[in-house]
């Protein structure tokens, strides 16, 4: 299979699908196995080169450098992917991984870059504060007893309609701040001694028109002073769960 790709390249070396499929070919081998990694590192710097608006290399290499332990040059390929495709929920929690390498966003705090950061920072925290909860109080099946029906039904739905390397991806990716403050309130007893769960269901609808916003580069009156507050104070809440979690 990879000697057909090599001869792909050889007969049409234009053809930037060619250095991307030979990339992913050699991916598909454990990294420690490759002969190479700088070869496929190339192989998808020359397919981007050759066509820059595709995604599909672009996503691959910053998979590729994140694997390798480099996220901060496996961020701007994240990034740079969401342009093209924005709902890829694979891709933020790539992004949200390699931005928690940091302490908090380096860039102008009221950048929108720098807003899409700690947005993205915050959604994950707040993904993984109701499934370590949720997960705690009802176990394996923590998906199924603690989201309501119809957030499983829209979860599976959008999943559904996702890029195919999605899925099978954690159905839970797929919910929005609508979702996340429905799934606190039908569980207020577990969540309430943790947070202010009113408070937080309030801050949770705030944030869902400015979660679109953000996602479509539209600005919104105030956006930049939420997501960075609110991002830093829930960042607090999973802080008091981690340190629980190592007593």
């Amino acid at each position: 299979m990879e000697k057909d790709f090599y001869d792909k390249i050889r007969k049409n070396p234009r053809d930037p699908m060619n250095y991307y499929y030979l990339a992913k070919e050699l991916m598909k081998k454990p990294l420690r196995e490759i002969y190479s990694v700088k070869e496929i590192e190339g192989l998808l710097k020359r397919s981007i080169e050759i066509k820059p608006q595709l995604w599909a290399p672009t996503i691959l290499l910053g998979e590729l450098l994140y694997k390798l332990g480099r996220f901060s040059e496996a961020e701007p390929y994240f990034k740079e992917s969401l342009k093209y495709v924005p709902n890829s929920e694979s891709v933020r929690v790539y992004l949200t991984k390699c931005l928690s390498k940091k302490t908090e966003p380096t860039i102008n705090k009221y950048s929108s870059e720098s807003n899409q950061d700690y947005l993205y920072i915050f959604e994950n925290n707040v993904r993984e504060f109701l499934r370590i909860l949720l997960e705690e109080n009802y176990g394996e099946d923590w998906w199924r007893k603690g989201v309501p029906p119809k957030i499983r039904a829209s979860c599976a739905a959008r999943r559904e309609e996702a890029l195919d390397e999605e899925k099978e991806a954690d159905l839970l990716l797929f919910a929005d701040f609508h979702d996340y403050r429905l799934i606190i309130e039908s569980n207020k007893n577990i969540f309430s001694s943790y947070i202010d769960t009113k408070d937080w269901c309030n801050k949770l609808s705030e944030m869902e028109p400015i979660r679109n916003a953000i996602a479509h580069n539209r600005s919104l009156k105030l956006a930049p002073i939420r997501v960075t507050e609110y991002s830093m104070s829930f960042s607090k809440v999973m802080d008091k769960i981690k340190k629980k979690d190592l007593n």
